[in-house]
């Protein structure tokens, strides 16, 4: 996985967090806290699948990687917080299934078994896919949807779920990430107090081609 790339597109086709005072009181918590940490929402293993998934999105270079920032603590505290019932129930699902796949494609026994090469190896199955692989899982994820709702017993696709958990995953940690204080203030570009506004202008001759934080 080559972050510089992913950060070259942050802000693209991802899902925004919203900044409201329970998650500036995360923000802050998360910094604080030691390595004794609680999950909120995922059960401690799947905490430990989801920690190392995230720091392989975002590993540390020149700047902190994702496990340095605390970016998983952010997560499971934004999820447990943020995310109603329904969504809560379906990523900790489908986490679970991208587990499961992962448990079946390595032959180990529990995720506790599971190391960077493999979940590595993983990622990249789901988020270095061809385009016709992506559609088909996503259509197979959307029948089984519309199926369900009248057929409780139809059979869950565990390999579509699992793609949609990787792309969810990645999409939280960039903007976990760009949520994150050091970031914002030393990475990208940060300009609390704006002054003079020019519409279009080029990016990389204003801010070096940073993305701004605020």
């Amino acid at each position: 996985m080559n972050r510089r790339k992913a950060l070259r597109t942050i802000g693209y086709g991802t899902t925004a967090i919203t900044i409201t005072p329970a998650i500036v009181g995360m923000l802050q918590s998360c910094q604080s806290q030691t390595t004794s940490y609680i999950p909120i929402h995922f059960s401690k293993d799947q905490f430990y699948v989801l920690s190392q998934l995230m720091d392989l999105i975002i590993p540390e270079t020149d700047i902190p990687g994702a496990k340095q920032l605390k970016l998983p603590e952010f997560l499971d505290g934004f999820i447990g917080v943020i995310f109603n019932v329904k969504a809560k129930e379906n990523i900790a699902k489908d986490l679970d299934h991208f587990i499961a796949v992962a448990l079946d494609d390595t032959g180990k026994a529990s995720e506790i078994e599971l190391n960077i090469e493999d979940l590595d190896a993983q990622l990249a199955k789901y988020l270095k896919v061809d385009q016709k692989q992506q559609q088909a899982w996503q259509k197979e994820k959307s029948s089984y949807q519309k199926a369900i709702k009248k057929d409780s017993t139809v059979p869950e696709p565990t390999t579509a779920m699992a793609y949609s958990f990787a792309i969810q995953l990645r999409s939280m940690t960039i903007n976990a990430f760009k949520t994150n204080e050091y970031i914002g203030e030393e990475v990208l570009a940060y300009l609390p107090i704006p002054g003079q506004y020019n519409g279009c202008v080029d990016l990389n001759e204003t801010t070096g081609g940073k993305a701004w934080s605020i």
